[in-house]
């Protein structure tokens, strides 16, 4: 190599080695600089796990980072525990029951993450639907109100008791069965692997391996089961978080509870505390100014989750005292409303009323007929008459009112009172409120992707009493069953007006859960039969008839005599097959249980 040629390669090295040694000063900086500007504090729990996962990723390939050093040691403890579930985990990887994969699944106990009650299978459809026929029955000691939910051949459910259930979906046979607390709750959701439920009255949340039974966290307990807190929500999961509801003792029949409503977020890895937000609040609950029975607005039947913005839509109950409202005449926020909140904070950022002041219903005194918004959500997305979208959120109440919001303001676009209302402006009093009736929602609905939303909306008589002093009580007419239930409607509206395009009067409540497939509308009622006794005595008998109807007209296609009372969770379908949970169910075997509850499985 000539001296010219030696000249040539020193320059080129030398001014290699340059940009290599400025590109090393220039990252060198970059990571100085974040590290000056970053604080561990203020970052979320994903956000340190990210965090930590590129450190991790920089060290592997020498570089000296010091970022470690901006944590607290409880921070860093904290984050390293998590690293291996952050690495495995993907944070898009959340099921929302509309997956390929789930298309002949049932992850929640309304289908999906938007509560829709839809399914797109197909297996069972308007030509072979009136050959369902009883394929098998799981029969358990404890009666069961929520369907199964169903993930490829295994089926999991939980029971009034508490006990969660798997069983194969082939034949039913039990798998396994796990004590996890109390009940009744409303049921599972299955998400990336992992199943999880609230335990009732033991007040706890837990996540449990599908294969086993296995508990594989539990949370703390989130309120005293001793006031009457409990927690009866599915859960609804969505990423790292994992949201439930709360409830107040059941029905009161004093009218006066004492548990204030809250909603919890848990980290889904590890079931702690993100954030817990009080759902009454104002003057009317204010510390050492208000009686402890001033109380209530519980979300004790879940809502919806729209994946796309992490904003939940969760239905309030009524406040307490049912009966009597002299104690709580300054806003009772925020009980009887529909409120969306962001999941990443609990904090709410809409809040519409239902039975409530500032409604659209003109309501001048507060609920006293314990009316609640209630039986969850759905976020929908519309297609308008001009071809636009739009996203709704449908909820309802116990007085019979549907309501369709803008989903991002909470604006009301229509509103609908479902059945004929009488005297439903008398208000409780000593001598009684006279008899009261309207057409109150009782379960969940179901929409599908043709702009309509099906209901069941159950007639209801009641006579309302105030006691003298705050409490109270109701009494039911003759002939009804279940705080009055008498009749009712089973009706389809479009999602875009409220305008009912069909609609099926029951001679009894059809207290089921509507559930719907591309051609099918599956619902049902609860029949009671009443025999007097010479003595005078009435004694009922009720049982359910699961209904198939056209979606499009409301015209019957098939129906069953489940010679048991059906779960108003309502049913599931999924892998073929149709699942009915039951209360007590006589068995034809000479040694089966008699009774109980059951899982009942159709096919075709």
């Amino acid at each position: 190599m000539n001296s010219h040629s030696d000249k040539l390669f020193s320059i080129t090295t030398i001014r290699s080695r340059l940009i290599i040694l400025t590109l090393i000063l220039m990252l060198t900086l970059t990571i100085s600089s974040f590290v000056v500007n970053f604080s561990a504090a203020h970052l979320s729990p994903e956000q340190q796990y990210q965090t930590i996962y590129r450190i991790q990723q920089l060290t592997k390939q020498g570089l000296p980072v010091s970022l470690m050093s901006n944590f607290t040691e409880k921070q860093k403890i904290d984050a390293l525990d998590d690293q291996t579930n952050f690495q495995s985990k993907s944070y898009n990887n959340s099921d929302t029951g509309f997956e390929a994969k789930n298309l002949n699944n049932w992850i929640t106990i309304n289908h999906d993450i938007h509560s829709t009650r839809y399914s797109n299978q197909t297996t069972i459809n308007k030509e072979n639907v009136n050959q369902l026929k009883v394929k098998w029955i799981l029969f358990n000691n404890v009666a069961i109100q929520d369907p199964p939910i169903i993930i490829g051949d295994k089926g999991f459910v939980q029971d009034d008791s508490g006990t969660i259930i798997a069983f194969e979906t082939s034949n039913g046979n039990v798998i396994w069965r796990s004590e996890i607390g109390s009940g009744p709750t409303m049921g599972l959701t299955f998400n990336n692997g992992t199943l999880y439920a609230a335990t009732g009255y033991h007040s706890t949340v837990v996540a449990i391996d599908p294969t086993n039974g296995g508990i594989i966290w539990k949370s703390e307990i989130l309120g005293d089961p001793k006031t009457g807190y409990n927690v009866p929500t599915y859960p609804i999961v969505w990423k790292d978080y994992v949201v439930v509801g709360s409830a107040g003792g059941g029905d009161v029949s004093t009218g006066l509870g004492t548990v204030r409503g809250n909603i919890t977020a848990l980290n889904s890895t590890n079931g702690k505390i993100i954030w817990n937000l009080k759902t009454t609040t104002g003057n009317w609950v204010a510390p050492h100014d208000s009686p402890n029975y001033n109380s209530g607005a519980n979300d004790w039947s879940g809502g919806s989750l729209d994946a796309s913005t992490g904003i939940l839509y969760m239905p309030l109950g009524s406040a307490s005292p049912n009966f009597n409202a002299t104690t709580r005449q300054d806003g009772d926020l925020y009980s009887n409303h529909m409120i969306a909140i962001n999941i990443t904070n609990g904090k709410i950022i809409w809040a519409t009323p239902f039975i409530a002041r500032g409604t659209v219903l003109k309501v001048t005194v507060p609920d006293t007929h314990d009316w609640d918004t209630s039986w969850g959500s759905s976020i929908n997305e519309v297609t308008l008459d001009n071809g636009t979208r739009e996203k709704i959120v449908i909820g309802h109440d116990k007085m019979g009112n549907i309501a369709a919001m803008d989903s991002a303001t909470g604006k009301v676009r229509w509103w609908k009172t479902l059945g004929r209302q009488y005297n439903t402006d008398s208000i409780p009093k000593p001598n009684g409120s006279g008899e009261i009736w309207s057409y109150g929602i009782f379960n969940y609905h179901a929409v599908d992707d043709n702009n309509t939303i099906y209901v069941a909306a159950t007639n209801r008589g009641l006579n309302y009493f105030t006691d003298g002093g705050i409490s109270g009580h109701r009494v039911s007419p003759p002939h009804t069953i279940e705080l009055g239930l008498r009749n009712g409607t089973i009706a389809a509206l479009d999602l875009r007006t409220g305008k009912i395009k069909w609609q099926l009067s029951t001679q009894y409540p059809p207290r089921i859960s509507p559930l719907v497939t591309r051609d099918l509308l599956f619902a049902g009622s609860i029949h009671f039969l009443e025999k007097t006794s010479p003595s005078g005595h009435i004694s009922t008998t009720k049982y359910s008839v699961i209904l198939a109807l056209d979606k499009k007209n409301g015209q019957k296609l098939w129906e069953s005599d489940i010679k048991a009372e059906v779960g108003q969770v309502g049913p599931s379908i999924a892998n073929g097959m149709l699942f009915i949970p039951t209360d007590k169910i006589q068995s034809n075997l000479k040694n089966g249980p008699r009774h109980g509850g059951s899982i009942i499985a159709f096919q075709p």
